[in-house]
């Protein structure tokens, strides 16, 4: 059992009270933000084939994938917030800071520079599969952290 505990990334002390609270608030909207992470990669497939304006900036069919984007960058702060709070282990804290500076900071600025860089929007998508896969990562093992505990 504690070898489990050790893969789950848990803490050799059980959470308890209100940590185990936040915790549970984690593991919940880490679940709900891959559904939305999945739903952005949706939205961001029909906004490129739904408008054929000349420049990706003024292409109003992206709007939606834009608007859920920004709230997700933000969503990903709270999550850091969480982790802290929580206090479950130093990997998840750092995994989890990491994904909300790639959501919240690295995310726009590449969609910005790729306007005027091909390769800088390339890197966009490239950081958008970093984010889904670290946040499939920390929801797997918030879900794990939780069976083992």
């Amino acid at each position: 059992m504690k070898d489990r505990a050790a893969r789950a990334g848990a803490t050799s002390v059980a959470l308890t009270g209100w940590r185990a609270a936040v915790d549970r608030v984690y593991r919940y909207l880490m679940g709900l933000y891959v559904v939305a992470l999945v739903l952005l990669i949706f939205l961001a497939g029909k906004g490129i084939f739904g408008d054929h304006s000349a420049k990706i900036a003024d292409a109003k069919s992206l709007d939606p994938h834009r608007g859920l984007g920004s709230v997700l960058g933000l969503v990903a702060v709270l999550l850091f917030l969480l982790a802290l709070a929580a206090r479950v282990n130093r990997a998840t804290v750092i995994r989890t800071f990491v994904l909300a500076v790639l959501a919240l900071v690295a995310q726009p600025a590449l969609a910005g520079g790729g306007e005027h860089h091909a390769w800088v929007g390339g890197l966009h998508v490239v950081d958008g599969i970093v984010i889904f896969v670290l946040a499939v990562w920390l929801a797997a093992t918030a879900h794990r952290r939780n069976r083992v505990s």
